[in-house]
């Protein structure tokens, strides 16, 4: 079930710098306290407004809460596709997603948790908007499966599909540095990504040699 919450009010008066000020603090509370732990008050006050304000812009605590999964949604859409327009060739571009993906988390760790906070609380029943977001960003990254196919760079596969799976790889390299924080999450996430590659095109061995995995220190794990 999908909950039917809206991302915010709509009003000609709104102030955009202010509800993006409110947005900004909120995201670093609820990445810090939680959902639940998280206090309207300590929000606005984070953001130099009254509370009746904060609610003048967003309905309420879950409405708010959306909205900023809403707006590392976008972020991150953003900061992917800058990445993979500078290069060329669909191998090129799913390489420059992945890295783009796991950059974006590991300088921004709030957005992570917002993420872990969605699973936990919600089991991701979030809005229509996000349903909505996740599919075009599935289209988009299909569509660049298919130019591969299409091309013969890549094997015959379900571009959704094959999408998702790579989502689940890069989501799971994201969540597993935070809890393995000697490994470099960079190098992990490439050496999957070649794995994942090399699957999916038609003229590669199935052994594959791989770089051993290294520490932050460098050191051979």
């Amino acid at each position: 079930m999908v909950a039917k919450v809206s991302n915010r009010n709509s009003s000609a008066s709104e102030d955009p710098e202010k509800r993006q000020a409110i947005l900004e603090v909120a995201i670093r509370t609820f990445a810090r306290l939680g959902f639940r732990g998280a206090d309207v008050q300590m929000i606005a006050d984070g953001a130099g407004v009254g509370k009746g304000t904060v609610y003048r812009y967003f309905r309420s605590k879950e409405d708010l809460f959306w909205a900023t999964t809403y707006e590392v949604l976008t972020r991150m859409e953003r900061h992917i596709f800058a990445a993979i327009e500078k290069v060329e060739g669909a191998l090129n571009k799913l390489r420059a997603s992945a890295a783009a993906y796991i950059q974006f988390f590991e300088d921004n760790p709030n957005y992570l948790e917002l993420t872990v906070q969605d699973r936990a609380e919600f089991h991701g029943c979030g809005p229509q908007s996000h349903v909505e977001h996740h599919k075009a960003m599935i289209q988009r990254m299909g569509n660049i499966l298919q130019q591969g196919i299409d091309t013969g760079l890549l094997r015959p596969v379900d571009p959704e599909l094959t999408t998702l799976a790579l989502g689940c790889l890069l989501y799971g390299a994201a969540l597993l540095g935070c809890h393995l924080r000697t490994v470099d999450v960079k190098q992990m996430t490439e050496q999957a990504i070649e794995i994942f590659l090399r699957g999916l095109r038609p003229d590669d061995p199935a052994c594959l040699t791989c770089s051993p995995l290294k520490s932050k220190e460098g050191q051979e794990l």
